[in-house]
């Protein structure tokens, strides 16, 4: 089992060291949990630049088949959709709420990708390519998801979940807040 700790804080680091079993255990600046790379300040960036890596190998293991001359005319947008888009949405609604930088630098490659799924020219509006395949923009689709995913937080049978105060999404002093994925 591996054990790791981190703080969510800028102030002092200055921290004792926790011991398990009489090891002391690191201080580390970002810790991978289910997938989402945590960092201290918890902008997200050092995971959208994981998503970046895993879309890149993905995206050049499925290149043959998603190519501008590959023959699979209508499958294209389904390869990306079922596998492609996947590693992209990965736990979005928790890390949505990070930089539009970070945020844009993972719509370009959607946008690419699909540049070259349609085989468009440099000319035409990635719109007018997202409507011709029937894919909504990476935005509407994160937002879509974090409503749902909100959505269903009441239903859950949790005394912890229960504690949690309500949300209005209508504040935007909280903008860094998960939940204001909803409005973007």
């Amino acid at each position: 089992m591996l054990t790791r700790q981190f703080s969510l804080t800028k102030k002092n680091d200055d921290w004792r060291k926790v011991k398990v079993y009489g090891t002391p255990i690191e201080w580390k600046k970002e810790v991978k949990y289910l997938g989402v790379v945590l960092d201290e300040q918890l902008n997200f960036r050092a995971h959208t630049s994981q998503i970046k890596d895993k879309y890149n190998k993905a995206f050049i293991a499925q290149y043959s088949l998603i190519s501008r001359n590959s023959s699979l005319n209508f499958n294209k947008a389904l390869i990306y959709s079922a596998y492609l888009r996947r590693i992209l949405i990965y736990a979005s609604p928790i890390w949505a709420s990070t930089a539009r930088s970070n945020l844009r630098s993972i719509q370009v490659l959607e946008n690419k990708t699909l540049r070259m799924i349609a085989n468009a020219r440099w000319y035409r509006r990635n719109i007018y390519i997202r409507n011709a395949l029937n894919v909504p923009s990476f935005q509407q689709f994160i937002q879509k998801l974090a409503k749902n995913f909100y959505g269903k937080l009441p239903d859950i049978n949790n005394l912890e979940l229960a504690k949690i105060p309500a949300f209005e999404h209508n504040d935007k002093q909280n903008r860094k807040s998960p939940r204001m994925t909803i409005s973007l």
